[in-house]
């Protein structure tokens, strides 16, 4: 992760989501120009549509809100009693303007990074179970256990939004332990199963889920949300990495067990596979590797949750083989498939 400040002063978030901390120090009685003032901004006022914030603001923000936070009990209690899911913006109405829960994830998935540049998410399928893996790219220092805790949590939001609560609970995984108070405190709270000291920060929740309706649905409006996602995405995509964006089309086939060759790839962002190629070429990037990395990190997870030999986990990872699988997993995580799974269950053991 890059921890410096100039990475994050690169960043750019929805100001918004300073609202959270205005709306909570309110709530204690505290200056809210002290607040922004502690973000770097002038005041409340500044707040105009559309505009961002940096990574650093979002860092001091953050900072604020932990010392508000009562004592005793997790500083995420708080926070998300005071997050609305509407704070998301446009991302927010199109989330609660869907049919079912799984149209509502399918939107959140594509557009994330319109507002979250600071985590990767992906989506694993694995047996009847889903798995969102949240993946920290920069550094926020002291704040960050506490930031991851926000992201993931943020998902959790829809629930007011369900027709039908399920009956089991999803699992929300932390990789670092509770940061204040204790595991049923968060029980408690947010009505999961909280599971500190894990592998990764996810969110694991069973597939039946998806088909839930929600209580909102507005398909024209859901519409418009997504042609408006889509407009901000094409203007981004312009000036950024045409990888990424292979990338995210070759995750999100992942997630379905779909194998996109060079052709499929190319129908799906209609272009053609000489153009797709050029522009890899033109990044320093070829498909094959993007493929063989997409397929490790998804092989990750089926390394953690499965106990699979590793030709089903090589399969299921779309390699042709179980040593062309262990070639490329040492490739990308200077370790071989097996070595990996086994030094997991060795810090499992440990803890």
């Amino acid at each position: 992760m890059d921890a410096s400040d100039h990475a994050l002063r690169g960043l750019s978030f929805p100001a918004q989501y300073l609202e959270v901390g205005e709306v909570l120090t309110n709530a204690m009685g505290r200056d809210v120009e002290s607040y922004f003032r502690h973000c770097g901004l002038a005041g409340c006022e500044s707040l105009l549509p559309g505009q961002t914030v940096n990574g650093l603001q979002i860092r001091n923000s953050n900072e604020w809100i932990l010392s508000l936070c009562p004592s005793g009990k997790p500083p995420l209690i708080t926070f998300i009693d005071h997050f609305p899911v509407t704070i998301h913006g446009v991302i927010g109405m199109l989330a609660i303007t869907a049919r079912t829960l799984g149209e509502a994830l399918e939107g959140v998935l594509n557009y994330f990074p319109l507002v979250n540049p600071a985590y990767t998410v992906r989506r694993h399928d694995l047996s009847e179970h889903v798995h969102l893996i949240f993946e920290p790219k920069y550094d926020f220092g002291a704040t960050q256990d506490f930031y991851t805790e926000t992201v993931v949590a943020a998902f959790l939001k829809i629930a007011p939004f369900v027709s039908v609560l399920p009956i089991n609970l999803p699992e929300v995984h932390f990789t670092h332990a509770p940061i204040m108070g204790t595991v049923e405190d968060y029980h408690r709270a947010l009505g999961c199963h909280f599971i500190f000291g894990s592998t990764q920060n996810k969110l694991v929740f069973s597939k039946k889920y998806l088909s839930i309706p929600l209580l909102t649905p507005s398909p024209s409006s859901h519409r418009f949300m997504r042609a408006s996602l889509e407009q901000q995405i094409r203007r981004i995509s312009e000036s950024q990495s045409f990888t990424k964006e292979v990338r995210r089309h070759l995750q999100a086939a992942m997630h379905r067990s779909l194998s996109l060759d060079a052709g499929a790839l190319a129908d799906m962002m209609a272009i053609s596979e000489r153009t797709l190629s050029r522009r890899l070429g033109e990044e320093g990037s070829k498909l094959p590797v993007l493929r063989s990395e997409v397929g490790c990190e998804y092989a990750v997870t089926l390394l953690l949750e499965t106990n699979w030999n590793i030709a089903k986990i090589a399969e299921a990872s779309g390699f042709a083989s179980a040593a062309a699988f262990t070639r490329a997993f040492r490739r990308n995580q200077d370790t071989t498939p097996t070595a990996f799974r086994k030094g997991m269950a060795k810090n499992r053991l440990a803890d």
